[in-house]
């Protein structure tokens, strides 16, 4: 029998697919009721996955005594108020990154967290996939020594996902588009910061728009971090991409003794002075698959919901908690504010 009562803020999308799916994986909880503004959407997708109520009032289903924890799928803009809604509620919560698009709503979740004492997880589901969780593990054993540089970078095409017919519109709706640095480069910097443990304390940023004629904000950023442990990070964020983006990916970690790069930890032969390749991570799950791997985006859904449920019952804490979602947050908001003045930006970090 189910011991959790789960509902999905923000439905018909891919988040919510995943999510409801994931869920329906752990047998201690039933997805009891889904919300959105769409109804017509939220209902097709209610009946094909098994989901029992369908709500177009927010408030409706956060009343129900028989839901106990959320996920907030909905869009990137409305995360601050809808996880904040729930949290007074009394709902515990797994929020999608970004955790929000502003450092305000950062902070104003933070707090609610402290206050409530509820479990909050941020929704960095990239920290689930086994090679990403190796390489950190293999830079916390010590096998590359003290990081000096950390870089990550999220290169994409994201026509199939903008545009009015496309699978997530609100992503260039005019009115409140998603930022492709908050939307896709809180991957590699929630996974820099992460496994580093640490924060960016300073950023400086240089942005575009000449890839994606679709979104109409830059398409393009570039920053450079100052981070707390005294590395250098780097990060790039990219929509509109059109080929083959040959990059070390979302987690790059140069150390004193060897380096993450590409999946891959090197280390230097002082004999034949080249790189050589001491652990192929990428090889080493290359025929995992995540529990949930037949959905539109493939992502560990599964997985993360498992650890979701897993917080909640206090067997361990959150991967991401909020204050950890808050820093890449401020980090990024920072990123664009610097990339609109052209100058560095202190990044704050107190919640």
């Amino acid at each position: 029998m189910a011991h959790f009562g789960i509902g999905i803020i923000g439905g018909g999308g891919i988040a919510a697919e995943g999510h409801i799916r994931g869920y329906q994986t752990d047998p201690r909880c039933q997805v009891a009721a889904l919300y959105d503004v769409d109804e017509v959407k939220a209902r097709e997708q209610a009946q094909r996955l098994g989901v029992p109520h369908v709500y177009t009032r927010l408030d409706e289903l956060l009343e129900r005594p028989d839901i106990h924890a959320v996920s907030v799928c909905s869009p990137d803009h409305l995360h601050g108020d809808h996880c904040h809604a729930a949290l007074l509620a009394g709902k515990h919560v797994l929020c999608e990154k970004p955790l929000c698009t502003t450092w305000e709503d950062a902070a104003r979740l933070a707090r609610a967290v402290r206050q409530t004492g509820l479990t909050f997880l941020g929704g960095h589901v990239y920290h689930f996939r086994p090679d990403y969780r190796a390489m950190v593990d293999a830079y916390r054993n010590g096998e590359i020594g003290a990081v000096w540089l950390a870089e990550g970078d999220y290169i994409s095409d994201m026509r199939a996902f903008y545009g009015p017919t496309s699978h997530t519109p609100w992503r260039t709706d005019p009115r409140a588009p998603q930022d492709i640095l908050l939307g896709g480069g809180c991957h590699p910097l929630g996974l820099m910061l992460w496994a580093l443990d640490t924060r960016v304390t300073e950023v400086f940023a240089l942005a575009n728009h000449r890839a994606e004629p679709q979104l109409p904000l830059n398409d393009c950023y570039v920053l450079t971090m100052r981070l707390a442990n005294g590395a250098i990070g780097k990060l790039i964020a990219a929509s509109g991409n059109r080929g083959y983006a040959p990059t070390g990916g979302h987690l790059v970690l140069y150390g004193d003794k060897g380096t993450l790069w590409g999946g891959q930890l090197y280390r230097n032969d002082p004999d034949a002075h080249r790189a050589e390749v001491i652990h192929d991570f990428k090889q080493q799950f290359k025929d995992h698959r995540p529990r949930v791997h037949d959905t539109r985006q493939v992502h560990h859904f599964a997985e993360q919901c498992e650890h979701f449920l897993d917080c909640i019952e206090g067997k361990t804490t959150p991967l991401t908690g909020v204050e950890a979602a808050a820093r890449v947050v401020a980090a990024l908001v920072a990123g664009v504010e610097s990339a609109r003045t052209g100058q560095p930006v202190t990044v704050r970090n107190d919640f």
